[in-house]
């Protein structure tokens, strides 16, 4: 299958690549910053962004699917995670329908739990309830995937990903710092987290883009079926660390959503973008981050294979091997 990838740079789309390529896939990819190394060299790489509609042209010329990984989760301003999310994802949208490649069968965005909000308590959020997004981040995602439902005119499969961690992530890297440190911050004080290993989430990827084309046009919610308290993925880190005690601070709302005011400042006058934002203020004011995968299951069959202790491991062990701790 031909399948062309936005993204493929970052977090998830460098874990997808290699195991499309490794499955006998032809890949292409969007490649915006020409100076940025691509670190497979059997891939077909199309140079220009989403302003230039001659190089999305050139990219979507002669696919069988898209999946569409590029986003934003840095700032300075909303407008920014508007720009990166939803209209990134307005123009490609946009290009397809109006190239009309003859041979694209499928398109697969990959959203965020973000997009759908927090649940309320221990009650796994469904993907069909109304979203209530309490960030700019999950809003543009919302406002993304509203644009392709409404006016995308091919088969589409909307994935919101619960926390994604796993090799090359450097957001949950801070996890393992923190713990090695013996100091785990906890704004707000606990909570209970649906998360996912970043291999299961590219084995589905796989999984969709093989299978016949009986399902499209579905939203679904992806995670680990078992959720978990922040204080037990601590602990599991701890353990592999093989450390007796990691002391878990609580942070009180009044303390940390200044700060990352204050660090939004800094940032913004370093003109340099920010995931330590005031809008991330407003995701960690949150205690219950749990969503329903059983409608992914249940119609698709697929179901996570990595337990969380299975997948920090490996997290880990990639870690140490490429000096990163």
């Amino acid at each position: 299958m031909h399948i062309g990838i936005t993204g493929s740079t970052g977090f998830i789309g460098q874990n997808l690549v290699p195991e499309l390529l490794k499955r006998g896939h032809k890949v292409k990819v969007l490649v915006r910053d020409p100076h940025r190394k691509i670190l497979w060299d059997d891939v077909e790489k199309v140079e220009g962004n989403f302003q230039t509609p001659d190089a999305l042209q050139q990219f979507l010329m002669d696919l069988e699917a898209v999946v569409h990984c590029a986003g934003a989760i840095r700032a300075l301003r909303m407008e920014d995670y508007v720009k990166g999310n939803y209209t990134t994802t307005k123009i490609l949208v946009d290009a397809i329908n109006q190239f009309k490649p003859k041979d694209l069968k499928k398109f697969i965005f990959l959203s965020s739990q973000s997009a759908q909000g927090p649940s309320v308590g221990l009650a796994p959020r469904r993907f069909d309830e109304p979203p209530s997004p309490v960030t700019w981040y999950g809003k543009s995602k919302l406002m993304a995937e509203n644009y392709i439902v409404n006016y995308l005119e091919y088969p589409y499969i909307i994935l919101r990903l619960a926390l994604v961690y796993g090799p090359g992530d450097r957001e949950t890297f801070r996890f393992f710092q923190y713990v090695k440190k013996g100091i785990f911050p906890m704004p707000n004080g606990e909570k209970y987290l649906s998360v996912v290993y970043v291999k299961d989430v590219v084995r589905l990827i796989t999984f969709i883009l093989e299978m016949e084309n009986h399902i499209r046009n579905r939203i679904y919610f992806v995670a680990h079926p078992q959720y978990h308290s922040l204080s037990e993925i601590v602990d599991g880190i701890k353990s592999l660390f093989g450390k007796k005690k990691v002391a878990k601070l609580s942070i009180p709302e009044a303390i940390f959503r200044p700060a990352l005011k204050v660090n939004e400042i800094i940032a913004s006058i370093a003109c340099k973008a920010t995931i330590a934002n005031s809008d991330k203020a407003n995701e960690l004011a949150e205690k219950y981050w749990i969503g329903d995968p059983a409608p992914l299951i249940a119609e698709t069959g697929f179901k996570p294979e990595y337990s969380l202790m299975e997948g920090l491991f490996e997290t880990l062990e990639w870690y140490k091997k490429e000096g990163w701790l």
